[in-house]
């Protein structure tokens, strides 16, 4: 049987300067190579070092050409214009007219069966594109930011309306954003919801006393862990502001990690020491994918306040390290979190409502076997199945 050739297009990908970056769309790529030849293609801004601005645009450019992950999946980081502040609408064209330079320039004779275009814009926009031009069918996935973001900006918008609309599939990581996409013009026939994944080797149940002590924290408190970015999105805010309602009412503060780094650090660093939470909250910086599973392994919970989320992948690896999760009601909470054994979706959005899900957290015994077969369920393994049925239909 023809092994199925699949080119994933997507800016969000790890590479030399951004190791972190898009690490659940490598975690795809490992998990469909199994399967398929799978090539990876990731736009990435070209930025000269001679233009003003700041510093960080200017990381792009230390961005590697092309290189190979997992020993067999060759990626390429074509260049495409984008200047921060401009048209939003030329990011779409400038990236589509890369893609297709950079598949004729750098695969050869090598053609993909199927296209796997993730965000609907402006990824989404250039995999459509390409392949209309080489006669390729399209799957276009969407995370959230995307179906937030771009539909009300002129032009961009209607760029994204058409993506969803001429795209062979449109797979949503969330009901709410499946619904979305079908009211910006995707034809329901061709909407699909299918989960993000986990790897339960990498993230597995550990001995949480064994844990804390490697890190360094108390055995007899209990923790809540925060992983991810330190923007205003995620809104860490908020947790500092729950732990400071628990305090007032006299109770047990629980000591909350937050794990990653961000433009917000040194706001959240003011902000704990304004609130005299010094004892009970500690920044950790930015871990190791791999090291992640420790913390999660040492806590007693994930805490996710997010005012927005597509799909959080933290979900499934906390629970596949045996950890519920208290998250605010973003649009896949409910998706994720369906039952109380698995943690609490919290509403409203307050400090007061996260310091009650925290109070009453403390007072359940959570089964982490139980946590840990549902995500097992989850894996990347059984997303790869589900996603290959999808594509070998297309081809």
């Amino acid at each position: 049987m023809k092994r199925l050739k699949i080119l994933m297009l997507t800016r969000l990908f790890p590479s030399h300067a951004f190791p972190a970056f898009g690490t659940f769309c490598i975690e795809r790529a490992k998990a469909l190579a199994a399967h398929a030849e799978v090539r990876v293609m990731v736009p990435t801004p070209y930025y000269p070092q001679w233009l003003p601005g700041k510093e960080d645009w200017k990381k792009w450019t230390r961005v590697e050409r092309q290189g190979t992950v997992e020993g067999n999946i060759h990626v390429t980081y074509p260049r495409y214009a984008s200047v921060p502040g401009t048209a939003t609408w030329l990011q779409g064209v400038t990236m589509a007219h890369s893609a297709r330079r950079d598949l004729e320039s750098s695969y050869g004779d090598w053609r993909p069966d199927v296209i796997d275009g993730h965000f609907a814009f402006p990824d989404g926009y250039a995999a459509v594109q390409l392949g209309r031009s080489i006669g390729a069918p399209v799957v276009v996935t969407c995370h959230g930011s995307d179906l937030r973001q771009y539909p009300d900006i002129p032009v961009a918008g209607t760029m994204t309306r058409w993506t969803l609309r001429h795209a062979d599939r449109v797979i949503s990581v969330s009901s709410d954003l499946m619904r979305r996409s079908i009211e910006l013009g995707c034809p329901t026939e061709r909407a699909v919801f299918l989960t993000n994944g986990v790897d339960p080797s990498k993230f597995s149940v550990r001995p949480q006393q064994a844990c804390r002590t490697q890190l360094g924290l108390p055995l007899d408190r209990k923790i809540g862990v925060y992983v991810g970015f330190l923007i205003d999105r995620k809104d860490q805010s908020l947790i500092l502001h729950a732990l400071v309602e628990i305090r007032k009412q006299g109770a047990e503060v629980p000591l909350v990690v937050l794990v990653g780094d961000g433009p917000n650090r040194q706001k959240l660093e003011n902000e704990v020491v304004s609130l005299g939470l010094q004892n009970d909250v500690m920044l950790v910086g930015q871990q190791r994918h791999d090291e992640v599973a420790q913390w999660m392994g040492a806590a007693d919970w994930l805490l996710l306040s997010s005012s927005s989320e597509g799909w959080a992948t933290v979900y499934f690896e906390a629970m596949a390290c045996g950890r519920p999760v208290i998250t605010s009601n973003v649009s896949s909470a409910k998706d994720a979190i369906h039952q109380p054994a698995y943690g609490s979706v919290v509403e409203p959005r307050t400090a007061v409502a996260f310091a009650a899900a925290m109070q009453a957290a403390m007072q359940t015994r959570f089964d982490e076997n139980i946590i840990r077969a549902y995500a097992e369920q989850n894996s990347w393994d059984k997303w790869a199945d589900n996603a290959m049925r999808l594509f070998v239909s297309l081809a």
